[in-house]
């Protein structure tokens, strides 16, 4: 089998009987793509971990970042990995080599309070909403009429839930309306590797704007089952719906802000809160507490305001 044959395979495999999010299999196909571009076309049960050392350099003398020259590595590595459990490889070139990538730590970047306030206000005032008015069918009737309104409100609906349960844009845009589940206020989630979970409405407020949206989707005569929506009434991608949030902050007149990193505001928000990590953990889907506590190093900033605050020495001088 050639090196492009078992890559083919590896993809079918990844996308048929792992069930990978076509996200993942697009990113996959990147990292493959670049592996076939830097070595010579040849039997894959030839390809030992001198040529695979010989491939991270090459890696290294490219423009790619530290972490996407990880993620190629990554990839490479899953593949042999199924290549050596299907025997259709002798030896794995994985196998005690030195193949070590440290990727310098990156804190979080999460939005000041003050940010997460005006793009709340501004997403409500671009539909006119009153500052004690709810998000009930009434109260919106009159202000969703059309899909640029609709727009608008699917710009609403978003930062809400994003900020509520801090899931990831890949699994907002995948909310089948069936997975919602409004009575028992929660709603199923389909993660990373199609790995189940709830997230938790805790606003009875966010529960009414979700009811409201339900309705008013039906503008666009919706053609599909998705939650959210665009104005041509095909389902939202997650790249409509960064640029809700562009859109929305540009007005909000506050520095760029990113989907991802209303996920980190709503995890720094629970830990500060008290809520306890393993929870956090869970809410947001991590396999791993340590990428939970991440999180964790944002907030000292929060606990040195406090200690300043204290100012305990000041106590005893």
């Amino acid at each position: 089998m050639q090196i492009s044959e078992s890559c083919d395979q590896f993809l079918t495999y990844c996308k048929t009987n792992k069930q990978l999010s076509a996200h993942t299999i697009k990113a996959y196909r990147q990292d493959l793509a670049t592996f076939q571009s830097l070595v010579r076309e040849q039997p894959v049960n030839e390809f030992d971990k001198k040529q695979l050392q010989n491939y991270l350099h090459k890696l290294q003398q490219t423009a790619l970042s530290v972490r996407t020259i990880k993620r190629r590595i990554a990839c490479l590595k899953a593949m042999f990995r199924w290549l050596e459990r299907e025997e259709l490889i002798h030896i794995n070139p994985f196998h005690k080599a030195d193949i070590s990538i440290k990727v310098p730590t990156q804190l979080p970047r999460n939005i000041p309070k003050s940010s997460l306030r005006k793009m709340l206000r501004t997403a409500r005032a671009n539909l006119r909403i009153a500052k004690d008015d709810s998000y009930s069918v009434a109260t919106l009737n009159p202000l969703v009429t059309t899909a640029k309104h609709l727009n608008q409100l699917t710009a609403l609906l978003v930062i809400e839930l994003l900020f509520a349960t801090g899931i990831r844009v890949s699994e907002l845009v995948s909310i089948d309306i069936k997975h919602v589940l409004l009575s028992e206020r929660k709603i199923k989630i389909f993660g990373k590797g199609q790995r189940e979970r709830f997230v938790f409405i805790p606003s009875q407020e966010v529960v009414e704007l979700i009811k409201a949206y339900l309705t008013f989707r039906n503008i666009t005569s919706a053609n599909h089952t998705l939650l959210l929506t665009n104005s041509r009434g095909k389902a939202a991608s997650a790249h409509f719906i960064r640029k809700l949030i562009r859109e929305t902050s540009k007005t909000a007149k506050v520095e760029k802000i990113t989907p991802h990193m209303y996920r980190h505001s709503a995890a720094c928000q629970l830990l500060e809160s008290g809520v306890d990590i393993r929870f956090v953990q869970r809410l947001l889907g991590h396999q791993s507490i340590l990428t939970t506590q991440l999180y964790t190093h944002v907030n000292d900033n929060a606990l040195q305001k406090q200690i300043t605050k204290a100012n305990t020495r000041g106590g005893i001088f």
